[in-house]
């Protein structure tokens, strides 16, 4: 058996099928991945270096810095990153509030439909008895060709003490709103409405004279459909 021949045969075959040239090439590979380990490797005198120049540069002497400082610099980086998420995330809800606002709001109103739902702030009509109801307040004057109207949930209170006071001129174009706020000794315009106020959100009757007064709505004066006894649900 001639050995020598059955090793040469083998060779040439496997280098007709190019075997030779891609062992070749894997150790080359292997053998550059490992010279490229060695020189940028985490132990190597070049990352050894480089890390050492970073730390220069990096260094931070604690004995020159003013931690007042520092605290500022960084209490103010938080504070920046709040307002930015703050006027983002406000502007959207904002934006959402004013939509759900004006959306639904319609060209015309009624007096009547304002004191039905002037009843919802009523305080213990559930506790009124079969045959007992509740007044509310209502004032309308108009003197000098407009109306004056004055609406509380409260029985007999005086015009100038009501919580919603409206004035409105005879087409039905409401010239101002004024809520009253006794419990927190404050009157509101709806001109003076700003935004923490839109943000918190408006409810009943508020929400409804906004509608009004911003969309510009006709408000008919139909006193005389104005139900003003309420009584309790429960015995209707």
């Amino acid at each position: 058996m001639d050995f020598n021949q059955m090793v040469m045969k083998s060779l040439t075959k496997m280098e007709s099928e190019g075997k030779v040239q891609a062992i070749v090439d894997k150790h080359v590979e292997s053998t550059v991945n490992d010279v490229v380990k060695d020189l940028f490797g985490n132990w190597s005198d070049f990352s050894k270096e480089l890390k050492n120049k970073a730390k220069e540069a990096l260094q931070i002497n604690l004995d020159e810095l003013n931690i007042a400082s520092y605290n500022h610099l960084i209490l103010k980086a938080i504070k920046d990153m709040l307002d930015d998420q703050i006027t983002n995330q406000g502007i959207a809800q904002i934006k959402s509030q004013i939509e759900g606002l004006l959306t639904d709001a319609k060209r015309e109103y009624k007096l009547s439909e304002l004191v039905k739902e002037l009843s919802k702030e009523i305080d213990g009509v559930e506790d009124l008895g079969y045959d007992e109801y509740h007044e509310m307040t209502l004032h309308v004057d108009d003197p000098y060709g407009s109306y004056w109207i004055g609406m509380d949930a409260r029985n007999d209170i005086s015009e100038y003490s009501c919580k919603y006071r409206l004035h409105v001129n005879k087409d039905g174009e409401v010239y101002s709103v004024q809520i009253n706020e006794e419990e927190y000794s404050r009157k509101r315009s709806i001109t003076d409405f700003d935004v923490k106020a839109i943000m918190r959100g408006l409810h009943g009757l508020e929400e409804t004279l906004f509608k009004i007064y911003t969309s510009g709505a006709r408000l008919i004066v139909d006193e005389e459909n104005c139900e003003l006894e309420i009584s309790n649900p429960e015995y209707e």
